[in-house]
């Protein structure tokens, strides 16, 4: 290897290593998962591994190795992706992660300027449409459906307070309701006994859901209620649950 090719792949290992550096300082000033080291790693290694196919002689193809570079960041990206009852996060941080894989797949193929090009419009997209985006959800905010959510309050025997609460996630989990909260307290007027509250969500009204619920829980418990749940008490940790999921 002579040593102007020598100088072209450390070219292309730099050109790479600062896209993803440039990359990775957004998703590390926006306090990301994935940010400075991981995007600068991804894009190097992603180099390094089409420059190891154009090295390679015989019928090793660049594109092919490309293509299950593509793939394999996918598995690194949803790493990153965590969902919090109905929402979901990380997924802009996965892209980001993509794409630092194709800028570093670009610019191990020797292609500097479409690099650095591909990594200014990630910073773009990145940047200029936040604002965008969160323009269009205040917009929109006021016409997005709302989830439905269901207040369910027991009373039982402070000794069966473990079995009625496992007996009441196995029968939500069995329906299209999410348990967004659950908490127990004791009973002010009977001490031997235990008041659990849960809040429930659904897309659209299931009162004929809480009714089975109603139903399947009333031979085990000593009370029991529920009703379409409203946030006038901040101060209650379900009324929080309720304002933050329509935040």
């Amino acid at each position: 290897m002579d040593a102007l090719t020598t100088v072209e792949l450390a070219g292309r290992i730099i050109v790479a290593l600062a896209c993803g550096v440039a990359i990775g300082l957004e998703r590390q000033w926006r306090q990301r998962n994935a940010g400075l080291r991981t995007n600068a790693l991804v894009a190097v290694g992603a180099a390094l591994f089409v420059i190891a196919a154009a090295l390679t002689t015989g019928e090793t193809s660049p594109t092919r190795v490309a293509a299950q570079v593509a793939s394999g960041v996918g598995f690194l990206g949803a790493g990153v992706i965590m969902r919090t009852g109905t929402n979901v996060h990380g997924l802009n941080t996965a892209s980001t992660i993509w794409c630092a894989a194709g800028v570093g797949v670009l610019a191990g193929s020797g292609f500097h300027v479409p690099a650095l090009l591909g990594a200014s419009t990630v910073l773009g997209i990145n940047f200029l449409l936040r604002p965008v985006a969160y323009a269009v959800n205040r917009k929109s905010g006021d016409r997005a459906e709302q989830p439905i959510f269901y207040r369910l309050s027991t009373q039982c025997n402070a000794d069966d307070e473990t079995q009625v609460r496992s007996l009441i996630v196995r029968l939500v989990g069995s329906t299209e309701l999410s348990l967004q909260a659950i908490e127990s307290s004791s009973d002010p007027k009977m001490a031997d006994s235990v008041i659990i509250k849960v809040l429930l969500a659904g897309a659209e009204r299931r009162d004929e859901v809480m009714e089975d619920i109603h139903i399947a829980l009333e031979k085990k418990v000593r009370g029991l209620s529920w009703r379409i749940a409203e946030a006038e008490d901040i101060s209650d940790p379900l009324s929080r649950a309720i304002e933050e999921s329509k935040s």
